[in-house]
Order: structure tokens, then C-alpha cells, then sequence
């Protein structure tokens, strides 16, 4: 007895275009290379991010003990009694004149990935004050002192009355310099104080907020950078001037009814934690350029990368961020910048030449640059990064214009969409007709 007919297979349905484009994706390796990269740049990027955060608190204690720390000079305040009465209620008396003159030099300190805007200072300030009481007066001049003298290494204190010498106590706390005597009559006294010091990202010299100020002016000088900011709730500077590698800052007021803050935020270098972050969280974007170009070069030469060979370029297009950290824990950021982006970039090229014997170095140099250097180097030149983005952009839009306008390209093309015939040149080369060589014709 003969089985019955099996009915024929009803026609497979043509895929629709997003199946073709996810078979495709998972057919070059799209998925796991772009997971790898992925998972290793947010690593590190949260690495550095928690340097940063670390750096902020920990770290940053650790550099103050070593390095100095951020240095607030309040002004000094005069106190006094009428002479021959007891020292039980003092008095405030504002000064007529203060003038500040602080000269700083940038030392940098670096730990790790981060720049400390470390710096040596000298303070030289000038006060006078004038009796105007009708009588003798008896004075109590206070020079405060907030600052750990051990950690900022307070030096070479000096202190004039009257352009004479005199010696100060420290009091009984050591936080503040004192000076007693008598001033006559109608008479004006100075005063003048210098110390060398050094500190920490920042400088404010504190006005008495109770007390109204004559004739103040703070002169800041600053070598070894320019780019300055203002700390929180400080009043800016009424002039500032910059040149190649310093910049000098000076408030001047004749008369202010109440103290302010005046200080600065010293130059800083660039934030390399923060750089190197920004190249981590955005290399998915060039990588899946890359992957692009690889499937390409892979249509071109009729050789698509094996899944290890993607997972292995993928690994290390990510470890690039990880020993470009490193390196630049160690020695200078672009040296190390170059040396991973050269030694890696050299590796790739070889590896790629070894996949694509046929391609041209410069093409598959061009892929490295394309997609890892220049975004990179865009990050690293702030203030152009979008211009390199557009400009690459740009140069990658007119590549693929001219390309359009190649016939073998078209050709190319024509072949990939149409994957049931034969090659548009094979077919070509089955039309012409053969001439078999025979010995008479030889």
C-alpha cells in the first residue's frame, strides 16, 4: 500500500526588513563585541569616578596634610580703651587703610589621575588706623590665625608698627597673633605684616562682616597658570589681568559699610580623571563605527571575522581606556595617551592585516584613527570637541559620496542586494564568448 502524497511546502515568506537587519547583526558578532566595550568602559569610567568622589574626600585630606590646604586669612581687628582704664570691655575700631598684597607660584601636585592646584604664597599687608578719640588710647591689634601652621608651613613672619619691629604673642589658643600698646592723640599708627606660607586650591582674605571697611585693596599676582574661579560667596575682582602663564587680580574699594569676602581659586591643570571618563562613556558610539567599517572591509574581501576574532578586537579597543588610566597614574597623561594609542594602534593594524592580507596599511590605520583616536582626541582639546565631531562627520558623509559615484561599487552593491543571482562580474564573464586555443592557432 503506497503512503499517501506528502503535500508540498507552502512558499517561506520573504523576511521582513528588521529580521534581515537583526540576522545580519548577530551574523558579524554586533551584540556581544558592543557589550564587551560596553562593560569594560563603564568599568573603568565608574572607576575613575569613584577616584574622583575619593578624591573630594579622602584623598584629598591625605594631600592637605602633605601638601598644605585651602588658605582663609581673616583681617585683623584693632580693639581699645581709653588709657588708664581696665582692659574688662574692648572696643572695636575699624582700620583707615588695608592694603594686601599676596604673590603666589603654582606647584601642582599630582596623585594618580588628579592635579592638585598646590601653591607657595607670600602675604604682605599694610594697616593704619588713626585716634581720633580726643585722648591716649590703649590698642589690642589681633592677627588671626585659622590656619594649621604645621600643614601650610607658616614661615618667615615679620611684623612692623610704625616701620619698627615689633614681636607678637600668640595668645593663649595659638590661633592668633596679638600686639598691645598705646597710640597718642590725634596720632595715626601702621602696621605691617608678612609671612610665607603655602597652600591649596584656593585664597580668601575675610573682611569683618560687623565692622565698615576704608580704603581696602587686595592685590593677587599668580605665576605658573591663568585660568582662575571664584570660591563661594566672594565678591569678584574689579580688574584682572592675564598673560602667557599668570594672571593677576585686584579689588579696591574706598569705602564699604560692611566686610566682604575677596579671594580666588588658583589655576588649575586639566581634570585627566574627568577626561579619561568622558572618552569611556563615549566610545560605544565610534566602536559601532568600527564594527561597521570591519563588515565592510569583510564584504569587500568576502571574509567575515570569526566570532573570537570580534571578541578579541572588541577587548582590546576597551582595554585602551584601562591602560591609558594606568600609564597616566604614572608619568605624564599625553605621553601616555600616545603610547596607548600607538602601541594598540600598531597591534590592531598588524592583526588586520593578517585577517585582510590584500588591504592596504593605510586603510586599516585609517580605521583605528578614525574610530578610537580622533574621538579621543577631540575630548582631549576642550572647547573643539564638537567642531572635530562634525568635522569628521563631515569627511565621512563626502567619503561615502564619493564612493557612490564608482562604478564598481554600484556593481558591488547591485551584487549584496540582489544574493540569489551570481556576481554581476561573473555573469559578465560567463557572456563572453571563449576561443579554445588550438595548436594550429598557437
Amino acid at each position: 500500500m503506497n503512503a499517501p502524497p506528502v503535500p508540498p511546502r507552502s512558499p517561506r515568506a520573504p523576511d521582513g526588513a528588521l529580521r534581515r537587519a537583526l540576522r545580519w547583526l548577530v551574523a558579524h558578532h554586533v551584540f556581544g563585541s558592543l557589550l564587551i566595550v560596553i562593560f569594560a568602559t563603564t568599568v573603568i569610567a565608574s572607576q575613575v569616578a569613584d577616584r574622583t568622589d575619593f578624591a573630594n574626600s579622602e584623598l584629598a585630606a591625605a594631600v592637605e596634610d602633605r601638601w598644605g590646604a585651602p588658605v582663609t586669612q581673616p583681617a585683623p581687628s584693632l580693639r581699645y580703651v581709653h588709657s588708664g582704664t581696665i582692659f574688662t570691655e574692648l572696643k572695636p575700631l575699624p582700620f583707615d587703610r588695608q592694603h594686601v598684597r599676596v604673590k603666589a607660584q603654582m606647584n601642582y601636585r599630582k596623585r594618580g589621575l588628579r592635579y592638585f592646584s598646590g601653591f607657595d604664597f607670600t602675604f604682605d599687608a599694610d594697616y593704619a588706623v588713626a585716634n581720633t578719640e580726643g585722648r591716649d588710647i590703649d590698642v589690642a591689634f589681633i592677627f588671626p590665625i585659622e590656619m594649621d601652621k604645621s600643614q601650610v608651613l607658616l614661615s618667615e613672619l615679620k611684623f612692623l608698627v610704625d616701620g619698627k619691629e615689633s614681636s607678637l604673642d600668640l595668645g593663649e589658643s595659638g590661633n592668633r597673633l596679638v600686639w598691645t600698646g598705646r597710640i597718642a592723640k590725634d596720632a595715626t599708627a601702621s602696621f605691617s605684616i608678612r609671612y610665607r606660607a603655602r597652600g591649596l586650591n584656593s585664597f580668601v582674605y575675610k573682611l569683618d562682616p560687623a565692622l565698615p571697611a576704608r580704603d581696602v585693596s587686595l592685590h593677587f599676582a599668580v605665576e605658573g597658570g591663568e585660568n582662575y574661579d571664584y570660591p563661594a560667596d566672594v565678591l569678584a575682582a574689579t580688574s584682572v589681568q592675564t598673560q602667557s602663564d599668570a594672571v593677576t587680580l585686584d579689588w579696591a574699594f574706598k569705602s564699604l559699610e560692611s566686610g566682604v569676602n575677596l579671594g580666588v581659586i588658583l589655576p588649575s591643570e586639566k581634570t585627566f580623571d574627568a577626561m579619561v571618563s568622558t572618552m569611556a562613556g563615549r566610545a560605544w558610539v565610534p566602536f559601532v563605527g568600527l564594527l561597521a567599517l570591519l563588515a565592510a572591509l569583510g564584504l569587500r574581501h568576502r571574509r567575515q571575522l570569526a566570532l573570537h576574532e570580534m571578541y578579541l578586537l572588541a577587548g582590546v579597543y576597551g582595554f585602551f581606556f584601562v591602560l591609558l588610566s594606568y600609564l597616566a597614574a604614572f608619568m605624564n597623561f599625553y605621553v601616555a595617551y600616545a603610547i596607548s594609542a600607538l602601541g594598540l594602534g600598531a597591534a590592531v593594524v598588524a592583526w588586520l592585516r593578517w585577517a585582510f592580507p590584500k588591504e592596504r596599511i593605510a586603510v586599516l590605520a585609517g580605521l583605528w584613527g578614525a574610530t578610537l583616536v580622533v574621538p579621543t582626541f577631540a575630548v582631549i582639546l576642550d572647547g573643539y570637541t564638537g567642531l572635530i565631531y562634525t568635522l569628521e562627520i563631515l569627511a565621512a558623509l563626502l567619503g561615502l559620496m564619493v564612493l557612490s559615484t564608482r562604478a564598481s561599487v554600484r556593481a558591488f552593491l547591485s551584487d549584496l542586494s540582489q544574493p540569489g543571482e551570481p556576481p554581476r562580474a561573473a555573469a559578465v564573464a560567463a557572456t563572453v564568448p571563449v576561443t579554445p586555443v588550438t595548436p594550429e592557432a598557437s
